[in-house]
């Protein structure tokens, strides 16, 4: 028998593939699009242009048994376009809430954003918070006790982050692809809210991704 790429294995434990919708939120310069650029392409600009809208993109990320696919949603920080987020993490099962460790407001954003989230989001949302620009760490304004114990509070993944050294951005979607469900329960769960976990995708489609991250 021919095992070739896209066929499909019937009731098969190999190659199994789901996707997920991630949606990235945070203030302004906090450096959402530049977690996003270090994960997707391991890339990093010192000097990045402010998004606008939204920006997508994809990324798979290996895990034992299971190729996860993320969707990936970069919103816009500022806050004209606030009104614009509910239709971008509205079925996701994913989302990365990001602050600067330099800017305590942006840590009160952040907080805003989490309780917009469980709030509104799907019930079953996977939520990671993440403490950007851990590089400026003698700049730092919000301790990482203090989101720690934020995020333990809320049921958050939480970890420092720095899109500039690529210091836990690889860990923070590794983290979050190892929390999503990947069951066939889970899936027709997500079907009945009007989410897409776990969508099958034959290896065809996953190809064109751009592989597994290192």
């Amino acid at each position: 028998m021919s095992n070739r790429p896209g066929a499909q294995r019937p009731n098969g434990t190999q190659g199994k593939i789901c996707q997920f919708k991630l949606v990235l939120l945070g203030e302004s310069a906090v450096g959402k699009s530049s977690l996003v650029l270090r994960f997707v392409k391991g890339q990093f600009h010192e000097y990045q242009e402010s998004t606008i809208g939204a920006a997508f993109l994809t990324q798979t990320v290996c895990l034992d048994d299971t190729t996860v696919k993320f969707e990936i949603w970069d919103t816009a920080g500022q806050e004209r376009y606030h009104s614009l987020a509910p239709m971008y993490y509205r079925g996701a099962q994913a989302a990365i809430v990001v602050y600067d460790i330099t800017n305590q407001d942006t840590f009160t954003r952040a907080k805003n954003w989490v309780k917009e989230l469980q709030r509104q989001a799907s019930p079953n949302i996977v939520i990671a918070l993440s403490g950007n620009k851990a590089d400026l760490a003698n700049k730092r304004m919000v301790e990482y006790e203090e989101a720690q114990a934020y995020a333990e509070e809320n049921s958050l993944l939480f970890m420092e982050t720095s899109a500039k050294t690529a210091m836990n951005v690889n860990d923070i979607f590794l983290a979050i692809a190892k929390k999503l469900p990947k069951s066939d329960q889970a899936n027709n769960q997500g079907e009945r809210t009007g989410s897409r976990p776990g969508v099958k995708l034959t290896e065809d489609q996953q190809s064109s991704s751009g592989g597994c991250c290192k």
